[in-house]
């Protein structure tokens, strides 16, 4: 580069496809419904809370799913990192921020792919044991007549840990993003949301316009979402 020359500017690149991006809301969106609806109490409250912990169920099945047979950043292949890979991004996240802000890394860094993972595994964890477990009154999973009533207590104890569990992971993910935007200058929400990122001119990620990201995509992913609904619906059936 020459002396006095400017740095390439950023450059804003497709990176999360509508699928992913529809799987992140609508999860949330269950899962913020569960935990109300949980704390409501009635029958009409319980059965809500039922029916989205069976869409939670669908939901990280088809993100398993996706995450093998997805487009290029929504698979684990590519974002989930060894320990070696999660210390140097922690060295150069503790770096100041440059300035006009970071300018991001494709897909999720190393840190976000432990967030993603250990989010994935509460949600389903936690839908799971709800087929199972039941309270003093009237309420019981779709499958918990079908153990013994040893395992019934144990997955219902699993059940309520797993509900704190996941109340601190997502607070955890909720302060992250804060954290980002205020250390690194990083924003996480957005591109979320708009499915495009800023990212370093020298960044690696290859520019796909809009059309030929989502639109290839939609049978598969339908056809993923369906089998997931399929499999949750023979299971939740078996009750």
């Amino acid at each position: 580069m020459h002396v006095g020359a400017r740095p390439p500017a950023p450059r804003t690149v497709r990176v999360w496809d509508l699928p992913t991006r529809l799987f992140h809301w609508s999860l949330a969106l269950c899962v913020a419904t569960a935990c109300a609806s949980a704390q409501s109490g009635g029958y009409l409250a319980q059965r809500l809370h039922y029916r989205c912990g069976y869409a939670v169920l669908v939901l990280v099945l088809f993100r398993l799913a996706w995450g093998l047979a997805g487009p290029r950043y929504a698979r684990f292949a590519q974002f989930v990192r060894g320990p070696a890979a999660v210390l140097r991004y922690v060295r150069r996240l503790a770096a100041p921020a440059p300035p006009g802000g970071a300018p991001g890394d494709p897909g999720h860094n190393p840190l976000g792919a432990l967030s993603v993972l250990a989010l994935l595994a509460a949600c389903g964890l936690q839908a799971a044991s709800g087929l199972f477990a039941k309270d003093d009154i009237a309420s019981e999973g779709p499958l918990a007549h079908r153990v013994s009533d040893a395992l019934v207590d144990r997955l219902t104890g699993l059940h309520d840990l797993g509900a704190d569990t996941l109340y601190a992971l997502v607070g955890l993910h909720l302060l992250a993003i804060a954290l980002y935007r205020w250390r690194k200058r990083e924003d996480l929400l957005t591109p979320m949301i708009t499915g495009n990122k800023t990212l370093a001119a020298d960044a690696g990620a290859a520019q796909a316009p809009e059309d030929a990201l989502d639109r290839p995509l939609w049978p598969r992913a339908a056809l993923l979402l369906g089998l997931s609904g399929a499999l949750v619906c023979a299971v939740v059936n078996l009750g």
